[in-house]
């Protein structure tokens, strides 16, 4: 048997090292769901601070579309667009529909990821320095699709979900 050489060694410390810290790709889809949601939050929230610019849930649409699925896309657009048209009253959301808030907390992280047949569904939380955490805020479905990640739907503790949302808000809009 020969001596494992320092090199190898090296290396295998190297990517155990990695590994513990989140270094390489996640190993296991829960965990590259998690990743996914992880990100999109950090990119996300801190675009909440320029308002004047619109929906920031506007923007992520236009600048991360592949984020999300075609079905999603489609009623927050007809949302924002109905909102845009009624000057002085609201006819569409009225809250973040990404974070479930109209005061969104400083930052926001994932908790529990859930396997539910093709779709996983993670736990966010709102989370503000110095206060106690806060409680789960919004749990993000999302699935495959071609190897890639996307939102498919994003639930609300104690509430229903955004697409039932989104549905009953065109509903009403509609009656009128």
């Amino acid at each position: 048997m020969k001596p494992i050489s320092l090199s190898v060694y090296v290396l295998l410390l190297a990517q155990s090292i990695a590994d513990q810290r989140g270094g390489f790709p996640p190993k296991t889809d829960t965990e590259s769901a998690r990743c996914f949601v992880q990100s999109f939050y950090d990119w996300y929230v801190p675009k909440g601070s320029f308002k004047s610019l619109g929906p920031t849930s506007d923007r992520a649409l236009r600048t991360k579309s592949s984020f999300f699925s075609p079905k999603l896309i489609e009623a927050l657009r007809e949302d924002s667009a109905a909102q845009s048209k009624a000057k002085g009253e609201i006819v569409g959301l009225d809250f973040d529909p990404f974070l479930n808030s109209q005061d969104p907390d400083a930052h926001y992280s994932v908790g529990k990821v859930t396997h539910q047949g093709s779709s996983y569904k993670v736990s966010v939380y709102g989370v503000t320095p110095g206060k106690r955490p806060s409680s789960l805020a919004v749990i993000a479905k999302l699935e495959k699709h071609r190897g890639k990640w996307r939102f498919t739907n994003f639930t609300y503790p104690n509430g229903p979900d955004l697409l039932t949302v989104l549905h009953q808000r065109s509903l009403e809009r509609h009656r009128h």
